[in-house]
């Protein structure tokens, strides 16, 4: 049996297809998706979504049919997943986390380890920095049994890229629940800035204005990164970290914008973040539901709200897995629970 999806629901991007793609994989189950981005300025596949289809395809080798620049279309049928060594290049400046969230659940549910080098954009707009990943989301997934390893090779910034990103991933038989029903004592809070072909200056504006921002909170960590490379840009994380939980946030620079500012989005971020109840940030809550959906076991969080993109993510995930489901709204703060 094929399963069905319409792409143009809810969210209506690629987020639809990442997540169908990634659980066809998982599960070896067909898939079928009709009407991808068709309410976009440029609907249809883009070349980075081909490049996270065609991977997954490589590591399961699926048979296709649409898979192709502008394609609103798109069969997929995965055949065997034994693991192996795979390498990518977008092409583009184009994001390597959302490849890597196409891909990470065939690598984890395959026969063997897995080894991913992907090329492209490390740190972009409309999609997680890779610190992002590397500081908070897979420190999450590991609490679910999860093992993979992120290695940065070389940072690529919008519109240039040239990032480079090796993901080592072990197979994981059987998922855990996810049980976040508080956080536990706050840890410290940590951060990163990393520039390319920028003056030092900059990194240190960013660092002391976010500082400034979080100076009734612990004093942050924050490490700075500067140097050259294949691509001009800057990026902030922040990570609060407590004893059973992380919650994240960060901010681009971008040009015209000053250093000072984009320190601030990011504390600001992180601050709203903290003063909540929430046990998953609103970044992670999007990206861990098909994870929760294949976690044995009941799993639970708290988050400020559901997103566009994780409404849309549950609605595809009903598709493949049925599991049940209560979410509870009160104010600004939203429970999940799946059993």
């Amino acid at each position: 049996m094929t399963i069905e999806i319409d792409g143009g629901y809810g969210e209506g991007g690629g987020q639809i297809v990442r997540t169908a793609i990634a659980m066809s994989c998982a599960l070896r189950q067909d898939v079928s998706i009709s009407n991808i981005r068709k309410g976009r300025r440029q609907p249809g596949l883009r070349p980075q979504h081909l490049a996270g289809i065609s991977l997954a395809a490589e590591m399961t080798d699926a048979v296709m049919k649409g898979l192709e620049v502008e394609s609103t279309d798109l069969e997929f049928r995965p055949k065997t997943n034994t693991g192996g060594k795979y390498e990518i290049d977008i092409g583009t400046a184009g994001s390597v986390s959302l490849v890597i969230q196409t891909c990470l659940l065939p690598a984890l549910f395959s026969n063997g380890s897995t080894e991913l080098i992907i090329h492209g954009g490390t740190d972009v707009p409309w999609s997680p920095p890779i610190d992002y990943l590397d500081r908070v989301f897979l420190p999450i997934l590991r609490k679910m049994g999860v093992n993979a390893e992120l290695f940065v090779e070389q940072r690529g910034f919008y519109p240039s890229g040239g990032g480079i990103i090796r993901l080592e991933i072990s197979p994981s038989r059987e998922l855990r629940g996810l049980e976040l029903t508080a956080r536990g004592k706050m840890k410290e809070i940590s951060g990163s800035i990393v520039s390319r072909n920028l003056p030092e200056h900059v990194c240190e504006r960013m660092k002391n204005a976010a500082v400034k921002s979080l100076a009734d909170f612990p004093a942050p960590k924050i490490s700075i990164d500067s140097g050259r490379g294949p691509s001009t840009g800057a990026v902030i994380s922040l990570a609060a970290i407590y004893e059973k939980t992380i919650l994240g946030s960060n901010a681009l620079g971008e040009k015209g914008v000053p250093a000072e500012r984009v320190g601030e989005i990011a504390s600001e971020g992180l601050k709203e973040e903290m003063i909540s109840e929430a046990t998953l940030d609103i970044h992670a809550t999007d990206q861990i539901i098909p994870f929760l959906y294949l976690g044995r076991g009941r799993s639970e969080f708290r988050t400020t709200e559901l997103s566009l993109h994780a409404r849309t993510n549950i609605w595809v995930m009903d598709h493949f897995i049925k599991r049940n489901k209560e979410i509870s709204e009160t104010g600004q703060s939203t429970r999940m629970i799946i059993s």
